[in-house]
């Protein structure tokens, strides 16, 4: 099965530590979502990585398309939160940079005030974006 990954878990190293079987792919956008920081992280003490569906074509969400098992899923859906409903997950249409489109796992939760994230937290994401070849200006104007 596929993931779509757009936040912290696009850093290969954490999702090698999570998801040791896990493969990345190539990297891959979701159409009419918009990337924020938003809610609260007690782990961060500060806001965190959300998609929200903006129903608008312009914008996308970048991210990694890793290959991964049952196994790894349950270990994601602990670390999101799935079973807490601190994020909801579905699959969603993704496409890669040669137009193939994908059904992946999608993680996301109802939208909430924006905000920023801690420092290091923006460093994993950012880290993570340049692991997966995320373009650049993609990174500079929205992580």
């Amino acid at each position: 099965m596929l993931y779509f990954a757009y936040g912290s878990n696009m850093k290969h190293e954490q999702m090698k530590q999570r998801c040791p079987s896990s493969r990345f792919l190539k990297r891959a956008y979701l159409e009419k979502h918009k990337f924020v920081y938003d809610g609260y992280s007690k782990t961060w003490n500060a806001a965190v990585a959300n998609i929200i569906d903006t129903s608008t074509t312009k914008d996308v969400v970048w991210g990694g398309l890793f290959e991964i098992n049952e196994d790894n899923l349950a270990t994601l859906d602990c670390y999101e939160g799935y079973s807490k409903k601190s994020y909801d997950r579905k699959l969603m249409e993704v496409t890669d940079g040669e137009g193939k489109t994908h059904e992946a796992i999608v993680y996301f939760r109802i939208g909430k005030k924006e905000d920023a994230p801690c420092e290091d937290y923006r460093k994993i994401v950012i880290q993570g974006a340049k692991n997966c070849e995320l373009p650049e200006d993609y990174i500079n104007n929205n992580l």
